[in-house]
């Protein structure tokens, strides 16, 4: 019987069902700390004409358009057909590549195929280590099977991919665009450091004096980096609250940010936008090394109102496709649906993609159109100075926030006049107001069946942190072990829990109340489920994976002359059936099987010395293990 193997191994079900986001585990890579020698294969995708794009950008953003730092450049690299292998301690398979562009300051990688197995992980850093960014598990596998992957400094990034030699599902990384950047990652300039975004002289850090009454706020305010088609451009956004109180990531951009060249952006496209939450100072002062960060990569789009403005208000109303960690300690700001003006606030924003700024403003916001469209569409806003600076926005601010006094957003940038040496040139931000029901008909016009989803007639809704609402999240150091082996277990759920218990189904002991329960040991061979409730005063949350335990058989002598014992486990209730195929997926035979449901023997008689695939299948799972053949 002849079997195509990519097929043959996907029946496998390896279902995690968590977070699908940017949210990464931490650690080191293991070529890192085994010391692997630096000579890999290296593929240079060549050199872009930085010049000529920085000219195209001065008209651009003359005109107010959002802050395009990069572009990308088309490749088809992947596990098949590029990189260095290597194996270490006779236990883990690793695949590294590097990438390089030459005269990039930072590069940023797009996969238009990806899916990671369970227990493998993915690494990326630069020459010389000194960014690392993962490890990417499988709780990034999205169901369009398409990431990115944030900037790496410098003109080369490094990929490292690991999994255990034990590993059998098929692993998919195909990086098909790689993003140049070449201006707004931090860049040297006249011999000096100007800014990681390189933002205006003028510009007040968000942890200055001028910040201190906005802090709750700031942590809705977050980074993006927009992909539309080849172009990146750097977009600022916010979480905003819904009077369903039920923490949906809605997050709040403008409508020109999607929009570019008279197209707007692909769902693929938005699939891989990525967003940057905490990126600012620590405090007034600007920081010698870049600031740490969180990330989210994919979004959808829910509803938008009037390109770039000129036919409406300018928003642009996200759905990111994971909930926000509560590790990144979001808030969801509060919004004002009514068309009044205030006498003062701030607006919070990323110019140029660079750290968190405020810009304060003291003067009566006044109603206005927005470049001629005719609609009073707009709020018109004059920034002041203050004692750090005299705030401002840029390309990359788009789609900020406007605060009134009470720290209700009651619109979204548009675009302006205002910069460094224009300190009085006003800013225009679509009106909250106006993007309530004003742009159309349809809901895919307006924010107010999104924002208020029961119709309750909210006209302000305060902001608000998780507080105490639970949501459970997990993690684990490994989710595939042989026989035996153990696991450990680390609670990442938000809302302050104060009570845990986690069901381990084929797990010894089978349940705990610990936090992070640790050495959870499993005897028999299979998928088995995860389930964690977490409670509090307030509420509770229970996240259940199915099928997120993989204990493979342990195969022994591996490898063998003909004979292998299959050990299954203490307490197999039923004798499973056992198959195995070559590696392109053609059933080998004769192949003599015996032995009880715990403890099997296999005779392989007449194969040549290779690499063949056992297939252990039952009516509760089916699972593959690599077995070596010698002669």
């Amino acid at each position: 019987m002849k079997i195509q193997f990519i097929f043959l191994v996907f029946i496998v079900s390896f279902f995690s069902g968590s977070a699908i986001a940017q949210i990464s585990q931490g650690g080191l890579p293991p070529g890192i700390v085994y010391h692997l020698p630096d000579q890999i294969s290296e593929i240079n995708i060549g050199q872009i004409d930085d010049e000529a794009l920085r000219m195209e950008d001065t008209r651009r953003d003359e005109t107010g358009e959002p802050f395009r730092f990069a572009v990308t450049i088309k490749t088809d690299l992947s596990l098949s057909n590029s990189g260095t292998w290597d194996i270490i301690a006779g236990q883990t398979r690793i695949w590294r590549l590097k990438i390089t562009s030459q005269g990039a300051l930072a590069l940023g990688l797009y996969y238009d195929k990806f899916h990671l197995p369970a227990g493998s992980k993915l690494f990326l850093y630069n020459d010389d280590k000194t960014q690392v960014i993962g490890a990417f598990t499988s709780d990034n596998n999205t169901p369009a099977g398409l990431f990115a992957t944030e900037l790496i400094k410098g003109s080369s990034v490094i990929l490292e991919y690991s999994e255990s030699i034990y590993t059998s599902q098929p692993v998919q990384i195909h990086v098909s665009e790689v993003a140049h950047a070449y201006r707004g990652v931090g860049i040297l300039s006249n011999g000096g450091i100007r800014g990681f975004g390189d933002s205006g002289s003028c510009e007040v850090n968000i942890n200055c004096s001028e910040g201190q009454s906005w802090q709750d706020a700031k942590r809705g305010v977050v980074r993006i980096s927009v992909k539309n088609g080849s172009s990146l451009f750097w977009c600022t956004g916010s979480l905003v609250n819904n009077t369903s109180h039920d923490y949906s990531p809605y997050l709040l951009t403008a409508d020109h940010c999607g929009f570019y060249s008279g197209e707007y952006v692909s769902p693929q496209d938005l699939n891989q936008w990525i967003f940057y939450f905490n990126y600012e100072a620590e405090n007034c002062s600007k920081p010698v090394n870049e600031p740490q960060y969180q990330t989210m990569t994919g979004t959808s789009l829910i509803a938008h109102g009037g390109e770039t403005g000129n036919t409406g208000s300018d928003f642009f109303l996200l759905l990111l496709n994971q909930n926000v960690p509560g590790t990144y300690n979001p808030y969801f700001i509060g919004w004002n649906n009514q068309n009044a003006g205030t006498q003062s606030g701030v607006s919070i924003h990323h110019p140029q993609g660079d750290i968190k700024k405020v810009s304060t403003y003291t003067s009566p916001t006044l109603t206005t159109q927005w470049n001629g469209n005719g609609l009073q569409s707009h709020w018109k806003v004059t920034w002041n100075e203050t004692a750090n600076g005299h705030g401002i926005t840029e390309g990359g601010s788009s789609g900020a926030p406007l605060l009134d006094n009470e720290g209700y957003i009651i619109g979204t940038l548009t675009g302006g006049e205002s910069s460094c040496t224009n300190l009085n040139g006003p800013d225009f931000f679509g009106k909250l107001s106006w993007h309530w029901e004003s742009n159309g008909t349809t809901p895919d016009k307006h924010l107010k069946e999104w924002l208020d989803p029961e119709n309750t007639g909210t006209q302000k809704l305060t902001g608000s942190f998780y507080g105490n609402i639970t949501v459970a999240n997990f993690t684990t150091d490994t989710s595939i072990i042989p026989i035996g082996g153990r696991v450990n277990f680390s609670d990442l759920s938000a809302g302050q829990p104060d009570t845990w218990n986690w069901s381990f189904e084929g797990g010894d002991p089978a349940s705990s109340t610990d936090q992070n329960p640790s050495g959870i040991r499993y005897d028999t061979y299979g998928f088995y489920d995860v389930k964690l409730i977490i409670t509090n005063d307030a509420t509770s949350d229970t996240l259940l994976r199915k099928d997120y335990i993989k204990v493979i058989p342990v195969i022994s002598p591996n490898p063998s002359r003909g004979e292998f014992k299959v050990f299954l486990g203490k307490d197999v209730k039923e004798l499973p059936g056992m198959k195995i195929f070559s590696l392109p997926g053609e059933e080998v035979q004769p192949v003599f099987i015996h032995g009880s449901p715990s403890e099997m023997s296999i005779t392989l008689e007449n194969a040549s010395a290779g690499f063949y695939l056992l297939k252990v299948a039952s009516s509760q799972s089916t699972i593959y293990s690599k077995i070596i053949l010698i002669k």
